[in-house]
């Protein structure tokens, strides 16, 4: 049980809690603080996603109350992460960071294979640390700082300053460094200057502050994707139907954002290729995203963290029901008692239609979407009047006190459509009153006689054009074609388009985009590099490195591209499976290593010093062939002292 761990100070990474217990109890070898925290010495000192947090938790006191749940949201990166994650996806996360799977963390986050990648150094804000000893006689790593565009401090607007502590260090990566010991102050005060684009990065820092508050459960990608589109909606930038105005979009989000912050901000955007980060993210999603690109479209799109995820899941453009009737002459006008609302998108404009029907048999239309409460008054076109109306109208109809204009205001219409819908209902015309009201010539929709078909001669003509202009250009498409010859294509498309459509090129299917990289070339050359390099570990001359992948591709400087693409690098996954070694067969080299270091030294050490030196643990130690090796190397260095002529020096092994 840990009598000792530190209360974690506000925002503090539980990065610096564990150095801080570290430096509290001051034992001499590292892994002995990784062992009674994690309860594996083996445990790696991670600044944003840690692991083994179930040992953590179940190692302090009866009744803390740092519980695994509240030490991931208090004091690790996740919730930033959470909000645009997959739902499974963040509880499996959640799992992973609770357990022992450390090394799926990165994997299963994205963050491996995230152009977007941590700072390298961690950073601190001059001024919290100040505060921080002022308040607390220490300053500690905040959570904030170290996030991926997160680049001022958003209390006091000032730059993050790199510390002397690296974020991923091999040589450092199973030891905890405290803010007292990696942070040294500026001299100067030149941390205080703000940056070029200071609103924008200061606007990121908030909403990224809120998000580490607040523990928002991911609302999952479609969710998210819906919100997108309806705020490009709004600003002209898509369909309410969802289709996106790409070229506009990358307009404006270009000139919003200037190409020195994207590529700061390592967000960079190929307005050449159709699969840019911007525009998967307003795409059906194939997977999750860094958090910081997200941020950075919905700063675009007027809002914060907390205005975005506060919008409704459901895109409602005409609110919530009831909807109000708006039938002059029913006793419940303007009153909500509609309950359903049906929703169709324009074919012209893209715009939401809502569709509103009530009991009274009124029924009206109005494009959306409602932007204030004045809208929800609004018809644009009335579907059907009713019963009710019709009846109204019937009784004013033969009213002579009342005026045709008298008429259309009580009933909410023009005159015009007053006398079409007295003629509809086979009212007397003329009607008695002090002017005589006279029949409109105009008829109500659907009552118009079928459309005279066209003359042969004009059809004809008009074939005759469409067929020229496909013979003059016989390699142009459906798209060329019709805005070439408009007005022929137009004509055919209302009058004969099953003619039109059999007439048409053949739908041309659009290329695969060439492959940006020689994949196979690649493969062969990196296959022939790792057989060198691998070579090259071998020989190497000291203590020993195993054989990995990940060693072989540091080695390379191509630890990313392996990582990421081995599936398109058949060649180089052979040969990496044929070279790297096993647990195994590391130990036996190591143990072949240690008996030649024991013969320049001339002594025979004991079983135990042996498999000490080697590094072998328990588990391989008891693996049959590291046992015949272990066996092989005692008998060889037996005969150390018949070679040198004399007795076994009495001096300690050199661990």
């Amino acid at each position: 049980m840990i009598g000792c761990f530190p209360d974690p100070y506000p925002d503090e990474l539980l990065y610096s809690v564990c150095a801080r217990f570290h430096e509290r109890v001051q034992y001499p070898n590292k892994k002995n603080t990784l062992r009674e925290l994690f309860g594996d010495e083996a445990a790696i000192a991670v600044v944003d996603l840690p692991s083994n947090l179930r040992n953590l938790a179940s190692a302090l006191p009866a009744g803390s109350p740092y519980t695994v749940e509240r030490l991931i949201n208090q004091h690790t990166l996740l919730p930033f992460f959470a909000p645009f994650l997959h739902p499974k996806q963040f509880r499996q996360l959640g799992a992973d960071m609770e357990g022992s799977r450390g090394p799926a963390i990165h994997m299963r986050s994205g963050l491996m294979a995230s152009v977007v990648q941590p700072p390298e150094w961690l950073r601190f804000c001059p001024e919290c640390v100040q505060e921080d000893k002022q308040q607390f006689s220490e300053s500690y790593w905040h959570r904030l700082h170290q996030i991926p565009g997160v680049e001022i401090c958003p209390q006091h607007q000032v730059r993050l300053v790199d510390s002397q502590v690296r974020v991923q260090n091999p040589t450092t990566r199973h030891e905890f460094i405290t803010a007292e010991q990696g942070i040294k102050l500026p001299k100067s005060q030149s941390y205080t200057l703000k940056y070029s684009h200071h609103n924008i990065l200061l606007k990121i820092a908030q909403n990224a502050t809120w998000l580490l508050e607040e523990h928002i459960s991911p609302p999952g990608l479609t969710i998210l994707l819906k919100r997108y589109r309806e705020l490009l909606a709004e600003r002209d930038l898509a369909t309410y139907s969802g289709r996106v105005r790409v070229s506009k979009l990358l307009e404006e989000f270009k000139r919003f954002y200037p190409d020195e912050l994207l590529q700061r901000l390592q967000c960079e955007i190929d307005t050449e290729s159709e699969h840019s980060w911007l525009l998967r993210l307003v795409r059906a999603p194939k997977g999750s995203q860094h958090p910081l690109r997200h941020l950075l479209l919905i700063q675009f799109l007027d809002h914060n963290a907390e205005s975005f995820f506060k919008l409704p899941k459901q895109f409602k453009p005409f609110g919530t029901g009831p909807w109000l009737c708006l039938n002059r002459t029913a006793s419940h006008f303007r009153q909500p008692v509609i309950e359903e609302c049906e929703i169709t998108y324009s074919q012209e404009h893209g715009k939401p239609i809502g569709t509103f029907c009530c009991t009274c048999g009124f029924s009206y239309c109005r494009t959306g979407p409602d932007r204030t409460e004045e809208d929800r008054l609004r018809i644009t076109k009335i579907r059907a009047f009713g019963s009710i109306w019709e009846n109204i109208l019937r009784e004013l109809w033969q009213d002579p006190t009342v005026s045709l204009r008298g008429i259309s205001r009580q009933l909410g219409v023009d005159p015009t459509t007053v006398k079409l819908h007295a003629a509809a209902l086979s009212l007397d015309f003329p009607r008695h009153s002090k002017r005589q009201t006279n029949q409109s010539q105009r008829k109500l929709v659907g009552s118009e006689s079928k459309k005279q078909p066209v003359p042969e001669i004009t059809l004809e003509k008009y074939r005759s054009e469409w067929l020229t202009a496909r013979k003059n250009n016989p390699e142009a498409g459906r798209n060329i074609l019709r805005k070439q010859f408009q007005r022929v294509y137009t004509w055919l498309l209302r009058h004969d388009p099953e003619w039109l459509e059999a007439h048409l090129p053949a739908i041309q299917q659009k290329a695969p985009p060439p492959a940006r990289v020689d994949w196979e070339s690649r493969d062969t050359e990196l296959a022939e590099s790792i057989k060198l390099v691998a070579a090259n570990l071998y020989s190497k001359v000291g203590k020993p490195t195993q054989i990995t992948t990940a060693a072989i591709a540091r080695e390379l400087g191509q630890l990313a591209l392996i990582q990421k693409h081995l599936d398109k690098l058949p060649l180089t996954a052979k040969i990496l499976a044929d070279l790297v070694e096993t647990r195994e067969t590391f130990a036996v080299r190591r143990i072949q290593w240690v008996v030649e270091c024991y013969r320049q030294e001339g002594f025979c050490p004991q079983r135990w010093q042996l498999v000490r030196r080697a590094g072998l643990r328990p588990e391989v130690e008891l693996l049959p062939s590291v046992q015949n090796a272990i066996n092989e190397a005692l008998d060889v260095l037996k005969q150390i002292p018949h070679q040198h002529g004399r007795d076994c020096p009495p001096q300690r092994m050199a661990l």
